[in-house]
């Protein structure tokens, strides 16, 4: 990975890499501060094959010690610092890691998961002790863990290795087309890979990173948007609801910004819309992607012919396919378990053998495929459309029905611009938690209109604001604590039914 960041350093040195708040670093920066890293972090005892924990989701010298962290053959697990000590503390035991590095005070969660952490050190109080050890890895190694929740009771980790990443980053970049005078404004945290991918792609392309905190994914996005020119917004819904609403309320536009990007949870037709209303001038970009391949698809950038509910096809040198309950495969425009094949493909789950052996199978051939979990469906063209998770998708009075479905279509609803559905459990049936400004009654009258009465969730409930987890998107398990515990068995819902 840190060829990557030599390549570009030696391109462009000058150029601005990195910028969070006041911090300005230059690439040939960043370059001089991973290797005096390197040399820091080797004196703490790294070495080849060891986990470093980085607790600092959105900072200058956490995309420093990424590339410090590779030179050494080590893997980098950046957490997100805000997370409770109950899940820090199983990935702590799960990765068992040789150091735990934070910036400034450890935050009380992460001292409590994982007891002695170091401080950061400012690099350039820091000595370059010559040349480390030539190739202290493969490309076949890995390089990184990036833990995912995913439907589980525990954080899994994804095993990154080297020449996945790069494949990736460069398969995605080939599609998008970074270009070097591009400012990218990312408000995500470099835990979630959504956001750590912005930067091994500005690395690439040698465009600027601009690290947002957490902060900035509200009232002041439009404000930094424009105080740094940026060009490149990756966004998913909850980000795209927020920009839409503070251009429509200020009159003002963002005329720099050419491009939106999407993943991790698909904008709504009409929130797609509203962003080519409002920005005219940018291109709203669809992609499909989980930890365990990073992109599936991506819509062409030049292609404005991307069927409606796309998510565009698949990556270069790489096959996607769907599949029935009995893994044969299914002809186009049928909707099965999503199957991909290709380098992009990762490793598998850090010390989950049976889980690993589930999800990511070798075929006839020797190659590994990653058998998603996701319901989706391929046209004849080639171009995929995300159904919903096989966890989320149920029966009712016999129909087969996506939650991502049911979520759709109430976005659709003019008022509405969050939707969370909760598959039944146990005495519980659907219930779609909505925010926005119309009252329940109102919401099910008109998804009854798009979805038909068959399909209408059993329940409805209006809230201020919707749960997000640090990556941005809704925490439906946070949501699942809450009602399974307000909503009793006998209870009468919105719509007139009653859980008996």
């Amino acid at each position: 990975m840190h060829h990557l960041l030599d390549e570009r350093a030696s391109l462009t040195p000058d150029a601005i890499a990195v910028v969070h708040g006041p911090e300005s670093w230059t690439y040939a920066h960043v370059r001089q501060a991973s290797t005096v890293y390197a040399h820091w972090l080797k004196s703490r005892g790294v070495t080849r094959g060891d986990r470093v924990v980085i607790a600092a989701s959105r900072a200058s010298n956490t995309v420093a010690l990424i590339y410090a962290i590779s030179r050494l053959g080590a893997l980098y697990v950046i957490v997100d610092e805000k997370l409770g000590s109950f899940v820090l503390r199983q990935i702590a035991d799960d990765c068992e890691p040789r150091l735990v590095v934070v910036n400034g005070t450890p935050p009380p969660g992460v001292r409590d998961a994982f007891g002695e952490c170091v401080e950061i050190p400012e690099w350039r109080t820091l000595t370059d002790s010559g040349p480390l050890p030539a190739g202290p890895c493969l490309s076949v190694d890995p390089v990184s863990l990036i833990y995912t929740s995913g439907s589980t009771a525990a954080p899994k980790a994804v095993v990154c290795a080297h020449r996945e990443v790069i494949f990736s980053v460069r398969a995605i970049q080939g599609r998008l087309g970074y270009r070097n005078d591009d400012t990218v404004f990312c408000c995500l945290p470099l835990s979630f890979d959504y956001g750590l991918y912005q930067a091994y792609l500005a690395c690439v392309s040698g465009s600027a990173l601009v690290l947002g905190d957490a902060g900035a994914a509200g009232p002041p996005l439009l404000t930094a948007l424009l105080h740094h020119r940026a060009t490149i917004l990756p966004a998913l819904p909850t980000l795209a609801t927020i920009l839409v609403m503070l251009l429509g309320r200020s009159g003002k536009s963002a005329p720099n910004l050419r491009m939106v990007t999407n993943t991790g949870a698909a904008l709504s037709p009409a929130l797609t819309q509203q962003l080519r209303t409002l920005l005219p001038q940018a291109t709203v970009v669809p992609m499909f992607g989980l930890t365990e391949c990073k992109r599936v698809t991506i819509a062409p950038v030049d292609d404005a012919e991307v069927p409606v509910g796309s998510a565009g096809t698949a990556l270069p040198d790489t096959e996607i396919f769907v599949v029935d309950e009995n893994d044969h495969r299914l002809p186009p425009g049928e909707v099965g378990q999503l199957v991909v094949r290709g380098p992009n493909v990762m490793s598998g789950y850090w010390r989950a053998p049976a889980e690993t052996a589930r999800r990511f199978r070798v075929d006839e051939f020797g190659v590994r495929s990653l058998y998603t979990g996701d319901q989706c469906r391929i046209d004849a063209k080639g171009h995929l459309y995300f159904v919903g998770r096989q966890d989320e998708v149920y029966k009712q009075q016999g129909i087969r029905i996506s939650a991502a479905q049911v979520e759709a279509a109430a976005l659709d609803i003019t008022g509405i611009n969050g939707a969370a559905l909760l598959p039944p459990h146990g005495d519980r049936g659907a219930l779609l938690v909505v925010t926005g400004k119309l009252n329940a009654e109102t919401v099910l009258t008109e998804l009854r209109e798009r979805l038909g009465r068959a399909r209408l969730p059993q329940d409805c409930r209006v809230l201020d604001t919707l749960p997000v987890r640090a990556n941005g998107k809704i925490d439906k398990r946070a949501l699942l604590e809450t009602f399974d515990a307000l909503i009793p068995v006998g209870a009468t819902t919105h719509n007139g039914q009653r859980h008996d």
